[in-house]
């Protein structure tokens, strides 16, 4: 089973590149890169689209076969892909088998010249204030900037965030749009699978231009992103453990790509004082949280334009590192006021601007944000408290082996966590 095959009849490489995306590219035939690509395209898709409850054992629900062309080779890397999916989807088991593909994979783009575009560097552009932070570094290289488009509305900020500031600052780089494919199945509400995705959407293009590292660059504390009560479900896309084990699959094969996160040790407030200020108008406009449009967060004040639902982990986060920044005062509305904690308070708001005005419905949308709001809250004092006795490290997954050419990793984490747990404590004072 592999929902590309059943539904499109193809592999997923064929799907995510063509004519729109292969500039400079008119063939290529590596085919171990395009095995891996299609392994990590097709375990992403299988994550969002196995409507399932995650709780359970959904190892039969969760079975697929890849064809690739490298059947031997890939096989050997199975222990480290397993490891990299139950740790980035919370625990859960994937059945992934390999199937021998004897047609030989390649692209070839027809009226496509190679016209010798010699980049040095390749970064993940999505519609966030990291990336954007990120793309404010690449201005003295020459640079391709990749987007996967998640949903249009990540797409068409990156588009815009590069359109309209990033081509200028970054003269000799170039955007490229991957496009997320849309299958005829029930989706599951997840995210956590999808930097495989992002690191598919990079291989083809780092190989074909030699470029030895991917970036990804996400702020340290959402990297880390520690869990310290059962029910809370997290991303984990830039984690140590995982770049480790995705350069450790690379390494096996013999791709001598990396992927690497220069972010790794900075707060968000850190990352986002490197926006330059020419930028600033670009804050407002960039998409961090982690709900899906349309969602319960966003019921009864639909259409209004606000992309942020104010109540997940991203969004406070968010909200925490803008008030610890020099961008204080740039920020995107919420559907949940920033400083208000106050059940009351969120209610009166609720009343103001909602379309149905059911005392009924509202007062239980209310509540619905305030617990939600009131947790993450409390999930950050719980974080300020653990770095302060130390307990932080207990729920970190931190590795030595993560850390080969870091060895001074723990001094540089210890900063990190200090210098965010004074970030926490001014955001908390600051509620209402």
């Amino acid at each position: 089973m592999n929902v590309f095959y059943e539904e499109k009849h193809c592999s997923p490489y064929e799907l995510h590149f063509n004519e729109d995306n292969m500039d400079y590219i008119h063939h290529y035939d590596n085919s171990i890169v395009l095995d891996v690509i299609d392994t990590f395209y097709s375990v992403c898709y299988l994550d969002f689209y196995t409507k399932r409850n995650e709780n359970n054992d959904n190892s039969k629900l969760l079975s697929i076969e890849i064809p690739v062309n490298n059947k031997t080779k890939l096989d050997k890397i199975k222990p480290e892909l397993n490891s990299l999916i139950q740790f980035m989807t919370n625990g859960e088991k994937f059945n992934i088998s390999f199937i021998e593909n004897l047609e030989k994979k390649e692209i070839i783009v027809p009226d496509k010249l190679p016209l010798g575009v010699n980049y040095n560097s390749i970064a993940l552009l999505s519609g966030g204030l990291d990336a954007l932070a990120g793309a404010s570094q690449e201005s003295n290289n020459k640079t391709l900037f990749i987007t996967y488009s998640t949903n249009k509305i990540e797409g068409n900020k990156s588009i815009n965030s590069y359109n309209n500031y990033i081509r200028n600052y970054c003269p000799n780089s170039s955007h490229i749009i991957i496009p997320k494919i849309s299958l005829k199945r029930k989706k599951q509400l997840t995210q956590r699978t999808r930097s495989l995705a992002f690191i598919a959407s990079c291989l083809l293009y780092a190989d074909h231009f030699k470029i030895k590292e991917i970036k990804i660059y996400e702020n340290g504390i959402m990297t880390l992103n520690p869990v310290f009560y059962f029910r809370r479900r997290v991303t984990r896309t830039t984690h140590p453990k995982t770049l480790y084990l995705v350069n450790e699959i690379l390494k096996k094969l013999k791709i001598d790509i990396k992927v690497v996160n220069p972010f790794n040790y900075m707060t968000k407030a850190e990352v986002l004082d490197l926006i330059p200020n020419e930028w600033n108008n670009l804050i407002f406009q960039t998409k961090t949280c982690s709900k899906m449009p349309g969602t319960k967060a966003f019921y009864n004040r639909n259409g209004l334009g606000i992309n942020h639902c104010g109540i997940c982990t991203a969004c406070i986060l968010r909200q925490i590192s803008i008030l610890n920044s020099t961008k204080r005062g740039l920020d995107a509305k919420y559907m949940t006021t920033e400083t208000i904690l106050s059940e009351e308070k969120m209610l009166k708001i609720e009343n103001q601007y909602a379309y149905n005005k059911s005392q009924k419905y509202i007062k239980s949308l209310t509540r619905y944000k305030y617990i939600e709001k009131k947790s993450l809250v409390d999930y950050y004092k719980i974080f300020a408290k653990k770095i302060d006795n130390g307990e932080i490290y207990n729920y970190l997954y931190l590795n030595p082996n993560y850390f080969r050419e870091t060895p001074d990793y723990l001094e540089k984490y210890d900063k990190l966590l200090k210098k965010f747990k004074k970030e926490i404590e001014n955001y908390i004072n600051n509620l209402e």
